[in-house]
């Protein structure tokens, strides 16, 4: 862990119990649940609180409540829950995607957060199978008003899905534009604008058009290898992509239609970058305040970097320089010798300083970043 950068990363929780590398993880967006998918076909949730009984006043624990044996026939490689945090997805390399909800009791947490003993009862169950793709899914995303599904594949195909009442899903769109292996999808976070990441190294962006059913509007080239993973920032601005390139781009929406590569980050990975995901984070904040952006791969390193708004247009040159960034903190060996999957923030209020990994040794871990207090 490097000492000479300005945050102090602690591991919080090492969750274990996955019988095979576990590939994602994904935080509920309502209640203090977290969810990981792996090799071993299942799904483990913990629910997670405050612990009274540590004298750090900050610090979080994790319990085992449940695990969802999916019946998938092979590896589950990506989850993601809905916005209402009653329904999570998940997609297989047995080429289908599972909607799942649970029956009974609903989550109750007491006045500090912390989820209450009653929460555990009700089995989750399968409510709906979503089929259609040829070969493994490799990702899965709902959309910020939690009104479509988007999924993609081996299968070089990027489908959208609308979700009806009673766990009921229309296929809305197939997009064929990737000529390769589709890794991962990803909306942006208040507009239906989807993205896509290949191992043909470019990135898609999709739209919904009335009379043109759902189109590719752009399609951003640089990487030289393949995409691997891609995040919008908090605010939808701006568009992050890490690659097998070792690189990572940031993109800037720069009129409705058009996304430029604005900065290329490079030298802080070793091996490929498998995941980056882009969170608002805790502590020193402005107004020109864009969030941490996390990235992780198969040099088993974290990296977090603080990122901030650039000044406004220069009257004179009419350009308008990249964002500012600075390495706020790093991890290295996260996962010992193993690959670093995937990476992912908690979207709580007051725990927005906390990411997850889930790794090849088959363990989650959870990391608290604690940057410097204002003098």
């Amino acid at each position: 862990m490097d000492v000479d950068l300005p945050a102090n990363v602690e591991c919080v929780a090492e969750l274990q119990g996955h019988d095979d590398r576990a590939w994602h993880t994904a935080w509920n967006p309502t209640k203090p649940i977290l969810a990981s998918c792996s090799a071993d076909k299942t799904v483990r949730l913990y629910h997670y609180g405050r612990n009274d009984d540590e004298p750090d006043p900050g610090s979080i624990s994790f319990k085992h409540v449940n695990t969802i044996q999916t019946g998938h026939t092979k590896t589950v490689r990506a989850i993601a829950w809905s916005p209402s945090g009653r329904t999570l997805a998940t997609a297989s390399f047995d080429a289908n995607i599972g909607i799942w909800e649970r029956e009974g009791a609903e989550e109750e947490e007491d006045e500090d957060g912390n989820p209450s003993h009653t929460v555990h009862s009700g089995e989750w169950e399968c409510m709906s199978l979503l089929e259609g793709h040829e070969t493994e899914c490799k990702s899965v995303a709902y959309s910020s008003s939690g009104n479509l599904l988007a999924s993609c594949s081996r299968d070089k195909t990027v489908w959208v899905w609308e979700v009806h009442p009673d766990s009921d899903f229309e296929c809305m769109g197939v997009m064929m534009e990737h000529s390769q292996d589709v890794k991962q999808v990803a909306w942006h976070p208040t507009e239906e604008i989807l993205a896509s990441a290949s191992y043909d190294d470019t990135i898609k962006l999709y739209i919904d058009d009335p009379s043109e059913d759902w189109f590719c509007f752009a399609t951003l080239t640089g990487h030289a290898s393949t995409v691997w993973s891609l995040a919008f920032s908090p605010n939808g601005r701006y568009l992050a992509s890490c690659s097998d390139d070792l690189t990572i781009r940031i993109w800037e929406r720069v009129e409705q239609y058009k996304w430029e590569c604005v900065e290329v980050i490079e030298g802080v990975h070793e091996r490929s970058i498998y995941s980056i995901a882009w969170g608002t984070g805790e502590g020193r904040k402005g107004e020109d305040s864009l969030g941490w952006l996390a990235s992780t791969g198969g040099d088993g390193k974290i990296n977090v970097f603080e990122f901030h708004a650039p000044p406004t247009t220069s009257e004179t040159s009419g350009t308008r320089p990249p964002p500012s960034h600075h390495l706020l903190a790093r991890v290295t060996s996260a996962h010992g010798v193993h690959d670093v999957n995937s990476v992912s923030w908690c979207p709580r209020q007051g725990l927005r300083n906390i990411l997850s990994t889930a790794g090849d040794d088959g363990i989650v871990k959870v990391w608290k970043i604690t940057p410097p207090k204002e003098s």
